[in-house]
Formats: C-alpha cells, structure tokens, sequence
C-alpha cells in the first residue's frame, strides 16, 4: 500500500507560547522528531498547514483556520489526486510515536485513530471528499466527532501517546525521557 505521512503542523501555539513545532527537544525540533517517526512507514511526507524548508507542505482545505481536519483534508485530498492509499496523520507536537504505529493501525479495516490521540490516524484518503463536505457544512472541528462519523476504529497503546502543549510539557517530556533511559 502506498502510504503518505501527514504532519499536522498548523496551529497557532496559543498555550506554547511561541511556535512548538521549532521547539526543540534533544537537539531536534518537535517536527523533525514526528518527521523521524512516520518516515520508515511511509513512501513521502508531507506537511499541513505551513510552509517547511525541507518537506512538501499543503495549506489546509477547504481553507485555513479549521484547525487540525483542515490539514488532513489537505493530506487526503493530495494523496488520493498523488495516488497514495491512505495518510498516516500525527501532530507535530507528538514525539514520542512508537515504532509499532503503523503496524498497530493496519490491522483494522478502513479508518483508524489512537484513542487518547485521535490526530494520530490512519485514513484511507477516498474519505477526501466525505472530509471536504464536513468541513464545508458542519461547524465540529473535532477531530474525535469526525472520527467517529467516519467509523474510525480506536486502537489502544500499551503507554498513552500524549502531545506537547506548553513548555512545562515540553520539560516533564524531556524529565520523563532520561529517567526511562
């Protein structure tokens, strides 16, 4: 299955403070650390919802500001048009991916989504349309609502993927990180 990696990278980091996608964790921005974990999984990567130097990037559909379903409608309406089969979607600010992910994903049929971290999904990209006229009517742009109406199967992980929303996130990640070491 031709796959494309997806990197939800277009919010405005209201409680970070400045951009968390360039905040950096061991040397390497949080991007560069999602980038690193879906790339063995996927035939390219993209990022949504803002320009990067070093990666395609899509602006969100059908317009900016839908918050992270904009980016992925831009990541399944690509792929479907590139001929991709699905996108593998995770936020920018989730670095601690495991290396099972999209191995734990596939096993369902269609759409897929963590449970605690619903940006992180498997979806096969026929779902473009269906997401363009969500967008377009509905006024939920909650990832979880439209996972829901598209029947996504939740998938647990043994350990919760949590994402970085503000520094002292970052610094209990980065706690957290040399302890387990």
């Amino acid at each position: 299955m031709k796959l494309l990696g997806a990197i939800l990278a277009g919010g405005r980091s209201r409680r970070f403070g400045s951009d968390k996608a360039e905040a950096v964790l061991n040397g390497r921005t949080l991007l560069a650390h999602v980038a690193d974990a879906l790339r063995p999984h996927c035939d390219a990567l993209v990022v949504c919802g803002r320009t990067h130097r070093e990666m395609a990037s899509l602006e969100d559909r059908p317009k900016a500001g839908l918050g992270p379903l904009g980016g992925l409608c831009a990541a399944l309406a690509y792929g479907e048009e590139a001929g991709f089969a699905a996108v593998l979607s995770a936020p920018c600010d989730a670095p601690d991916l495991p290396p099972d992910l999209y191995d734990r994903l596939s096993q369902e049929s269609g759409a897929a989504c963590v449970v605690d971290l619903p940006l992180v999904g498997l979806w096969p990209c026929a779902l473009a349309a269906h997401l363009g006229s969500w967008l377009d009517e509905s006024s939920d742009r909650s990832f979880t609502t439209w996972a829901q109406a598209v029947s996504a199967t939740p998938v647990e992980f043994v350990h919760k993927l949590g994402n970085i929303n503000t520094p002292d996130d970052l610094g209990a990640f980065e706690w957290r990180r040399a302890i387990r070491r």
